[in-house]
């Protein structure tokens, strides 16, 4: 069973239904959840990562702006699980959250699929790149 879920988020409704399948699976499973959002402040011309223009919340720096969005996200999960913690975490997403996984010994990382495009593609590229990388097992939830 795990102990410690991890799961990335960025404001969009793709990465808020991520949130909701990793909360169901902490809350069963009696696991800490932890909700973060990454931020790249040299990247994406000052978007929170991916979703959020911080012109939404034009007072706040990149780190403010993606620690709101992780600890809005995490409060909107409080009545489905118990344990539920948010920060937000420096750098690309994948990259990020595989980082975060290690430092904190996670046993289970929750992504979205978003962004799938083409026949081609299977997955996000944050799905995927997390999934090559990770520490721990992944969960990829069909979220499109």
């Amino acid at each position: 069973m795990p102990k410690i879920i991890l799961v990335g988020v960025d404001g969009s409704e793709s990465s808020r239904k991520a949130a909701t399948v990793a909360a169901e699976l902490a809350a069963s499973t009696g696991a800490t959840l932890h909700v973060l959002t990454a931020v790249d402040p040299r990247s994406h011309g000052g978007q929170a990562e991916p979703g959020r223009p911080l012109s939404d919340v034009p007072a706040l720096t990149p780190g403010e702006a993606a620690e709101a969005i992780a600890a809005e996200v995490a409060a909107s999960l409080g009545t489905v699980v118990p344990h539920v913690e948010s920060s937000p975490i420096q750098g690309k997403p994948a990259e990020a959250l595989v980082q975060e996984a290690k430092r904190l010994g996670a046993d289970l990382i929750v992504v979205g699929n978003r962004r799938v495009q083409g026949i081609g593609r299977l997955l996000g590229s944050v799905a995927t790149d997390v999934a090559q990388h990770a520490p721990c097992d992944v969960y990829i939830v069909k979220t499109v």
